[in-house]
Protein backbone atom coordinates (compact mmCIF):
# COMPACT_ATOMS: atom_id res chain seq x y z
CA UNK A 1 0.00 0.00 0.00
CA UNK A 2 2.88 1.95 0.58
CA UNK A 3 4.08 1.72 -2.85
CA UNK A 4 0.80 2.77 -4.26
CA UNK A 5 0.72 5.75 -2.10
CA UNK A 6 4.11 6.82 -3.56
CA UNK A 7 3.26 6.18 -6.94
CA UNK A 8 -0.12 8.82 -6.07
CA UNK A 9 2.09 11.16 -5.11
CA UNK A 10 4.62 11.17 -7.96
CA UNK A 11 1.83 11.35 -10.40
CA UNK A 12 0.36 14.28 -8.77
CA UNK A 13 3.34 15.95 -8.56
CA UNK A 14 4.09 15.43 -12.26
CA UNK A 15 0.06 16.46 -13.22
CA UNK A 16 0.68 19.83 -10.89
CA UNK A 17 3.93 20.62 -13.07
CA UNK A 18 2.62 20.12 -16.16
CA UNK A 19 -0.92 21.66 -15.83
CA UNK A 20 1.50 24.37 -15.05
CA UNK A 21 3.65 24.49 -17.70
CA UNK A 22 0.37 24.24 -20.07
CA UNK A 23 -1.44 27.11 -18.63
CA UNK A 24 1.92 29.43 -19.22
CA UNK A 25 2.47 28.17 -22.74
CA UNK A 26 -1.05 28.41 -23.69
CA UNK A 27 -0.98 32.17 -22.22
CA UNK A 28 1.92 32.60 -24.56
CA UNK A 29 0.20 30.92 -27.60
CA UNK A 30 2.72 27.68 -27.86
CA UNK A 31 0.96 24.37 -28.33
CA UNK A 32 2.96 21.66 -27.16
CA UNK A 33 3.00 18.32 -28.64
CA UNK A 34 0.57 16.07 -26.57
CA UNK A 35 2.67 12.70 -27.62
CA UNK A 36 6.11 14.46 -26.35
CA UNK A 37 4.10 15.54 -23.23
CA UNK A 38 2.75 12.35 -22.45
CA UNK A 39 5.94 10.79 -22.77
CA UNK A 40 7.85 13.33 -20.80
CA UNK A 41 5.41 12.93 -17.89
CA UNK A 42 5.42 9.64 -17.47
CA UNK A 43 9.25 9.48 -17.74
CA UNK A 44 9.59 12.29 -14.86
CA UNK A 45 6.48 9.97 -12.74
CA UNK A 46 8.67 7.13 -12.98
CA UNK A 47 12.12 8.85 -12.08
CA UNK A 48 10.30 10.20 -9.10
CA UNK A 49 8.47 7.28 -8.24
CA UNK A 50 12.29 5.32 -8.18
CA UNK A 51 13.12 8.00 -6.00
CA UNK A 52 10.72 7.75 -3.57
CA UNK A 53 11.51 4.39 -3.06
CA UNK A 54 14.98 4.50 -3.26
CA UNK A 55 15.88 4.54 0.55
CA UNK A 56 13.20 1.64 1.19
CA UNK A 57 15.25 -0.47 -1.37
CA UNK A 58 18.64 0.16 0.73
CA UNK A 59 16.90 -0.72 3.91
CA UNK A 60 15.49 -4.30 3.15
CA UNK A 61 18.65 -6.99 3.82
Amino acid sequence: MKHFLKAVAAVAIVLVISMAIHVVCEMKGIELDTVMTTIVSASFATLIYQGLIKNEKNKEP
